[in-house]
């Protein structure tokens, strides 16, 4: 049976893009099926990541929202030479489609879980991972409500967790069957039993992990995906912890 995941943060600069993209590669990496949709149409990023393995998007899900494709169009196949069969991108704009372009005509946000329903139909998947726009708009709600499991991406700093309450009163009325909560980019020894305590009590649940600040990851600066650079970095063990965290038996990955 597929699965929906949702990788969602209250506030941008969190690392949620590169941890549903390392989540992607990992779980295709285990010879599963997976798609990776970026529904941030105002500030997409995985594009970017999967570049240098990919072809330039000719059609993205903002075409599909405005009518000019199927979604199926809009899913580019990541190169298999390098090590991903089975892993597919849906970016979220295209080249001829700017953002003021879509914002000033509008689109159909209603189309989104036609959409996911028939990416895992045409593309037989296992998986369908969705990257959102931090905080809260209509395309984010809308893959949330999607989903089997939300990913929420934090930092144990009291910005990040202002919006804990909204995030899990959302999470709450949705009913997802799995919610795992991944601190990022936590400073050796910097975060203490106390901010654990303070972040499981905020998103009233247990961490899922701690994601320790990497250097290496500011080395590539975007352009590649970390768990293809630094295959046995402890990041990367994070990463697989989380896909642990909200398997339903179909994400079980090889280790």
């Amino acid at each position: 049976m597929s699965q929906i995941i949702t990788v969602h943060s209250y506030r941008g600069g969190t690392g949620k893009s590169s941890t549903a993209a390392n989540l992607g590669l990992l779980l295709a990496s285990s010879g599963l099926r997976v798609a990776l949709v970026d529904t941030d149409i105002q500030t997409p990023a995985l594009n970017v990541m999967f570049g240098d393995i990919t072809i330039p998007a000719r059609r993205s899900l903002t075409d599909y929202l405005i009518g000019r494709c199927e979604i199926e169009d809009a899913a580019y196949a990541v190169d298999q030479s390098a090590g991903h069969e089975g892993l597919f991108l849906i970016p979220a704009r295209s080249q001829s489609t700017g953002v003021n372009e879509i914002m000033g005509r509008g689109y159909d946000v209603g189309l989104l879980r036609e959409g996911f329903d028939r990416l895992i139909d045409t593309l037989a998947l296992d998986v369908l991972l969705l990257d959102t726009h931090a905080g809260f708009n209509n395309e984010t709600v809308t893959a949330m409500a999607s989903s089997d499991a939300l990913v929420v991406v934090t930092r144990a700093d009291r910005l990040d967790l202002a919006g804990a309450r909204e995030t899990t009163a959302l999470a709450g009325r949705l009913g997802f069957g799995a919610l795992s909560v991944a601190v990022n980019m936590a400073p050796q020894g910097a975060v203490s039993e106390r901010m654990i305590g303070e972040v499981e009590s905020a998103y009233r649940t247990r961490i899922t992990t701690v994601l320790p600040y990497a250097p290496e990851m500011a080395q590539i600066a975007g352009e590649r995906v970390f768990a293809t650079a630094y295959p046995h970095h402890p990041l990367v063990s994070g990463f697989r912890r989380i896909i642990s965290d909200v398997s339903n038996g179909t994400t079980a990955i090889r280790r």
